[in-house]
């Protein structure tokens, strides 16, 4: 079983955008043993993503399952010294549950793609970077679910308008109009970093539909912009 290839989605930005609020979280509040638990577990819940929500749509053969069950498994083994000290930890499943349901709707109509499955997976993000923070504070902090929902939902208009909608002018147009406003509204709330990184999103969404770039390079230059607006919200 090992042998063999494992499953894993190409969606590598979107493997970054899951941590991203993780990481958020911890820096927002501190490091503790616990975090590091919560992170595998978190790595091989996203990983058992792909391949059940391939299951879902029927797009899956047998190995599609057994790395399913593979990745649950480490994902279980992995919480669970998260549980025996901070049991309360699962609170988080119950707005994720809900949203995994918008997921597997949109799995089993084959239309993954949907903007709002790409919403419901933004906010599970944003929720397991509260669930980071709550672990070393027992606190809410609901700025760890905003700030990163935000700006990968401009990111995802933007992607889509580059990519499946870029024939589509509105998308292009509204990933403009999203930036512009936050720009605005997070240099008015005195956070500076954040408004840089939209600065940089905006600059991109100007520039690269005029471009004709390659997907590739596309999410190539989305690390980047990640990578400033990470540092916007830890700095």
């Amino acid at each position: 079983m090992f042998k063999e290839k494992p499953i894993i989605s190409n969606q590598y930005g979107a493997l970054v955008m899951a941590f991203v609020p993780f990481i958020y979280g911890i820096s927002a509040s501190h490091f503790v043993m616990n975090h590091f638990w919560l992170g595998l577990s978190w790595f091989f819940t996203y990983l058992f993503s792909y391949p059940f929500f391939s299951v879902v749509s029927k797009k899956q053969n047998e190995k599609y399952k057994r790395w399913m069950i593979i990745y649950a498994v480490f994902s279980g083994i992995f919480i669970f010294p998260v549980l025996l000290s901070h049991f309360s930890i699962l609170q988080f499943i119950i707005p994720i549950l809900p949203l995994a349901g918008f997921q597997i709707y949109y799995a089993k109509q084959k239309d993954e793609r949907n903007l709002i499955n790409d919403i419901a997976g933004i906010l599970t993000f944003g929720i397991i970077g509260m669930a980071s923070f709550y672990l070393a504070t027992n606190q809410y902090n609901f700025e760890i679910l905003l700030h990163p929902t935000l700006f990968f939902i401009g990111t995802t208009i933007y992607v889509k308008s580059v990519a499946r909608e870029r024939k589509n002018p509105l998308y292009c147009k509204f990933s403009i109009g999203l930036h512009c406003i936050f720009i605005f509204v997070y240099l008015a709330l005195g956070d500076y970093g954040i408004s840089f990184a939209y600065f940089i999103g905006l600059i991109r969404a100007v520039i690269v539909p005029k471009r004709n770039w390659k997907i590739k390079q596309v999410g190539l230059f989305e690390f980047l912009v990640i990578f400033v607006f990470t540092l916007g919200l830890i700095y």
